[in-house]
């Protein structure tokens, strides 16, 4: 269909939208494309709703993709895509929007595509997250919420938070380390496609860190993924040279920005 053609030309930037159309985002009408009246076909799509993902590279059609969002833009909060297109539909939507609580203006966006290219060779015990690890995993994204953004999503979201943690569970979307019983690494899938699979929620318990975990486990995780996948994906804040680090010690190569705004 011309939608997914449209989203099909960068998989690695549209893993996210081409994820949720496979899991039925365009049946409950949470996906839609921009059509032109001069041109035929779609050259530019958005998930719609409280959180807005954009793919419009063109400029036409982010004007046109501004232009379908102005009557609800009042139910956004939070738009996460590619830096330039964020920012163009910000200054397009203007006034309309409410006065954002975060911004992530540069988030460095990395892939890996060739498990001959992952450096770290020392694998860590990493394996799915099971009903049973529920609470321990609840908790650790809870805290790394509180600690990226710096709210509790328990506080202000316990019951929508904790059914996105359940269905990413039976998903099999959470990949975790336990030692002695205790979760000490974790990270979830936000999308997965035969193309790219794009890794969030990276965190190590604080406890633990310095120790190398993290690029331990990131590095048997993407082993395991591109099993699966063509690439593994993933974006990070640009002051979290930390994880930064981790992730180039395992082999990510950057391939653009993104932004995220919180409103």
């Amino acid at each position: 269909m011309e939608l997914e053609a449209c989203l099909d030309k960068s998989p690695l930037d549209n893993a996210y939208l081409r994820s949720e159309v496979r899991y039925g985002a365009l049946r409950q009408g949470a996906i839609y494309g921009v059509e032109h009246p001069t041109e035929r076909g779609i050259f530019g799509a958005a998930m719609v709703g409280p959180l807005v993902v954009p793919w419009a590279p063109d400029a036409r059609d982010l004007a046109a993709l501004a232009d379908s969002l102005r009557a609800r833009v009042h139910l956004i909060q939070l738009i996460v895509g590619p830096r330039d297109q964020v920012a163009g539909l910000q200054a397009q939507l203007g006034p309309r929007l409410r006065q954002p609580r975060l911004v992530r203006a540069e988030q460095p966006h990395y892939a890996i595509e060739d498990p001959a290219a992952i450096r770290t060779q020392l694998a860590a015990p990493i394996r799915q997250a099971t009903l049973a690890d529920y609470d321990q995993v609840l908790i650790a994204g809870a805290a790394m919420h509180l600690e990226e953004v710096g709210f509790d999503p328990m506080r202000s979201d316990p019951v929508g938070f904790r059914q996105r943690v359940l269905t990413m569970i039976r998903r099999g979307w959470v990949h975790i380390w336990v030692e002695d019983g205790q979760l000490i690494f974790k990270a979830e899938c936000a999308a997965v496609t035969p193309e790219a699979i794009q890794i969030q929620g990276v965190w190590t318990t604080p406890r633990m860190r310095g120790r190398g975990l993290a690029t331990r486990g990131m590095a048997t995780l993407c082993g395991q993924l591109l099993t699966d996948a063509q690439a593994v994906t993933l974006f990070v804040n640009d002051f979290n040279t930390s994880a930064i680090r981790v992730y180039e010690r395992v082999g990510f190569r950057r391939v653009g920005t993104m932004r995220s705004v919180l409103f």
